[in-house]
């Protein structure tokens, strides 16, 4: 079997989108839909149900309220990884959201927004 080099006590950046749902006295759902905007979720691995030395899958599950879990493939994973679609988190790493604007004519501006991963140092 693989032995997959993977931090498994590191928190990592995931693209996630928040959880929505149903709550009714005798039961709810949770869902995510492809309208709600994504944004960089602080994330863990967690084994309870896959084990990473087993090869197969993990699941990172959010630390932040609102978001759920994902779970990937090891090769998945690691590809993400690489890639810049999950990122290791660094010390004082956040989620911020950037906004600027466009101006399309003289009066009128378009707003823009997006979260991105920064280092930000703590006063």
């Amino acid at each position: 079997m693989r032995k997959y080099d993977i931090d498994k006590q590191a928190h990592y950046f995931a693209l996630m989108r928040p959880l929505e749902g149903i709550i009714t006295p005798s039961f709810s759902i949770m869902y995510t839909t492809n309208s709600s905007r994504e944004k960089w979720v602080e994330c863990v691995i967690v084994e309870e149900r896959y084990k990473i030395d087993n090869g197969y899958k993990l699941e990172l599950r959010s630390i932040e309220p609102g978001y759920g879990k994902r779970d990937y493939y090891i090769e998945d994973f690691l590809s993400a990884l690489a890639s810049g679609y999950i990122v290791k988190k660094e010390p004082d790493m956040q989620c911020v959201e950037e906004g600027w604007d466009e101006p399309l004519t003289d009066n009128v501006h378009l707003h823009h927004s997006a979260y991105t991963l920064k280092i930000v140092k703590n006063k």
